[in-house]
């Protein structure tokens, strides 16, 4: 266990913090129904230390393996690159239209992803369920087909669309009192995807022109506390 964590420490994105909480959450969550799901996993850090929490559980970690794919008009950002400009974003496509390809940022191919998992020592590696391709081909082909229920859901997709799409096809999946965890609260693409999503709720509709303060309120939204505290997460 603690031979994985500090593996998944040289190669992980995050904080040790916010490791810590993935591989805590993951023991928390162990014997509760249901897969656990990471979309975005990157080189495979958060990944290991929810399987080291969590020997007997699946995961399914989904990601392109080619890097971050280009923004839409709804970021700010190429994240892990540099902000752009209004005039750039405006021009940008809507979400769900722009190309398909990678910015180049956060690239692990799948191969390097493999070897870091087994390399990490973790129970039984081939229970970590691997998902490769963009999100917006392969998440609705998971949630549309597999009825697996989800205990923990944690989105690491840095863009508005690649945020929203998992939240459409997979939260849905997520029991009654299941985590969901978002990494990129910080950016504004991201923030504003889940609060597009849950704004189109039914029972949320008297709650379509509150502030990002009261969805925090409404929704018991918390934050890991490192150096930025910026890595959401609630129960369901």
């Amino acid at each position: 266990m603690q031979d994985a964590l500090k593996y998944a420490s040289k190669i992980a994105y995050s904080s040790k913090e916010v490791l810590k909480f993935s591989y805590d959450m993951a023991v928390r969550y162990k014997d509760s129904p249901g897969v656990s799901c990471e979309c975005g996993c990157a080189a495979g850090a958060q990944i290991i230390a929810m399987a080291a929490g969590a020997p007997n559980k699946t995961i399914y970690a989904f990601d392109s393996f080619e890097g971050i794919p280009l923004p839409s008009n709804k970021d700010n950002q190429m994240p892990g690159i540099r902000m752009l400009s209004k005039e750039e974003q405006s021009k940008l496509p809507n979400p769900g239209e722009q190309v398909l390809e990678s910015s180049g940022a956060t690239s692990v191919s799948l191969p390097d992803f493999r070897k870091h998992i087994y390399d990490s020592g973790i129970y039984d590696p081939d229970r970590i369920q691997v998902v490769a391709g963009w999100f917006e081909y392969t998440v609705p082909s998971f949630g549309n087909v597999y009825n697996y229920p989800i205990s923990i859901l944690r989105l690491d997709g840095d863009l508005y669309n690649s945020t929203y799409v998992c939240l459409k096809y997979l939260y849905p999946k997520v029991i009654k009192g299941g985590l969901v965890i978002i990494d990129d609260w910080a950016l504004p693409g991201c923030r504003q995807a889940v609060l597009d999503y849950f704004y189109e709720m039914p029972y949320f509709e008297s709650y379509h022109n509150k502030s990002i303060v009261d969805f925090t309120i409404y929704t018991d939204v918390e934050y890991i506390k490192d150096k930025n505290s910026t890595v959401a997460y609630w129960t369901k």
